[in-house]
């Protein structure tokens, strides 16, 4: 079988810092999150630094609150990792569906 996209590469949510705060507020898991971004970002470049050591490429997706908000009500998805990481891999396979 042809190796796809998602054997090798993994698709990584990204916040902007002015859109951090109120992701943040939203967010269902908060509780989990850093409030801070400074330390979202440490701790997000350190998951890419493992994914990175272990031969995978990275496709670093940013999550803008309208697109999302609107994605997860049309859905009745709560705002959670799991549904921000669903949420990047659609954009990853939309995006690759219609090269």
């Amino acid at each position: 079988m042809k190796p796809t996209v998602s054997d090798y590469a993994v698709a990584m949510p990204w916040y902007e810092p002015e859109d951090f705060p109120l992701l943040w507020e939203l967010a269902h898991d908060r509780s989990e999150m850093p409030p801070r971004y400074e330390d979202w970002r440490s701790n997000a470049e350190a998951v890419m630094n493992v994914w990175l050591a272990r031969g995978r490429a990275l496709q670093i997706v940013t999550i803008r609150p309208g697109p999302f908000l609107a994605w997860l009500e049309a859905r009745g998805l709560p705002n959670t990792a799991e549904n921000r990481r669903r949420y990047v891999e659609d954009l990853v396979t939309s995006n690759h569906d219609a090269a």
